[in-house]
């Protein structure tokens, strides 16, 4: 089993959404496989799609969403998830895929009857913002004892509390998600230093879901405050038809984000503060020591200012560190120094 809590590096999760949808059942398998060789071949650690169906998820003819209807799409949002359902048996061909292409398979279920034909080939479960209050659900994938990644999206900390109560109760193991629930997000509404306070708050792992459109920003900055997830919608082609092309990123952004969050995870260290092998040759050349500003007989008062100062040594060799100046300041060389050399020895 994964332990999302002791990962070496920050995990990537390419999330497919509905893009993968194209036509016929082949047109959609074809490009959901696709997808899946993008998401592999740009160092993605798993591939995220959704599992739903309609029927469970939106109250009869439930109406329009204000932001889709702004982007052209004026379907009943029961007909626009109607025609982004997965089918089952599609599951089972599309985690064999990720197999081959050593990429996880994810996806997200929206009810428990979705849950029981993902569960027997994931290794997480993924609880999609909305469903942050389904208790059901999220009962039942606490029950399968696998690792849980919660999005945070539109919701406050009471919301969040209830489902940290739940899920600690139960002892499943899950990482929070901060998440904006825009789509796609403005910059200013990522809210990401409540990164490091849900850490504080809650005690466990926090992530990353982010629906901005700028491959790098909310991802560097994330990792930079401790995010061990990250999560990202991506497309084949932003111009394809559907609901979430548009705010995902096209392959080659994809594929800078996550080697720039290669590299971020390389330059966040280890948090433990010391002079590096590759810092010796300058902090010897460079960093202030005790220097003789004329030749120095031995049992010579030393006196800054007089006879040596705190200067940086070159090539020269190196006296005391400079911290040492009161300490040395009025006491006596202990050997003849010449000009520009480091005072070592005094009483």
């Amino acid at each position: 089993m994964i332990d999302l809590d002791n990962l070496d590096h920050t995990f990537v999760i390419a999330e497919a959404g509905s893009n993968w949808k194209k036509g016929s059942y082949e047109d959609d398998l074809k490009q959901a496989k696709e997808m899946i060789i993008v998401a592999a071949k740009s160092g993605a650690d798993a591939i995220k799609f959704q599992t739903f169906r309609s029927k469970t998820v939106y109250a009869s003819n439930a109406g329009t969403t204000k932001y889709l209807e702004e982007h052209g799409i004026k379907e009943n949002i029961n007909e626009i998830f109607a025609k982004h359902e997965m089918p089952y048996e599609m599951i089972p061909q599309l985690a064999e895929y990720c197999k081959q292409n050593n990429i996880l398979f994810m996806s997200s279920p929206f009810s428990i009857e979705d849950a029981k034909h993902i569960d027997p080939y994931v290794q997480i479960h993924k609880i999609a913002s909305y469903e942050i209050n389904h208790i059901r659900l999220l009962e039942y994938l606490a029950e399968c004892k696998k690792p849980l990644l919660i999005s945070t999206g539109a919701s406050n900390y009471t919301d969040i509390d209830f489902v940290v109560e739940l899920l600690k109760e139960k002892n499943a193991k899950f990482v929070l998600l901060q998440c904006t629930a825009k789509y796609p997000a403005p910059i200013d509404t990522l809210n990401l230093t409540t990164i490091p306070e849900m850490r504080t708050r809650y005690n466990v792992s926090i992530g990353l879901s982010d629906h901005s459109t700028d491959p790098l920003i909310a991802p560097l900055i994330s990792v930079g405050l401790g995010a061990n997830i990250i999560e990202k919608h991506f497309t084949l082609d932003r111009n394809l038809p559907g609901p979430d092309h548009r705010f995902a990123l096209i392959p080659s952004e994809l594929k800078l984000m996550i080697k720039s969050i290669r590299l971020a995870d390389v330059a966040k260290g280890n948090s433990k503060k010391t002079i590096l092998d590759e810092e010796q040759d300058l902090r010897q050349f460079a960093t202030r020591s005790i220097q003789a500003i004329k030749d120095i007989s031995k049992d010579e008062v030393l006196q800054e200012g007089i006879n040596f100062d705190v200067l940086r040594p070159g090539n020269k060799s190196r006296g005391v560190e400079a911290r040492f100046l009161k300490e040395i300041n009025g006491k006596k060389s202990g050997t003849d120094v010449k000009i520009g050399e480091g005072v070592t020895n005094y009483y």
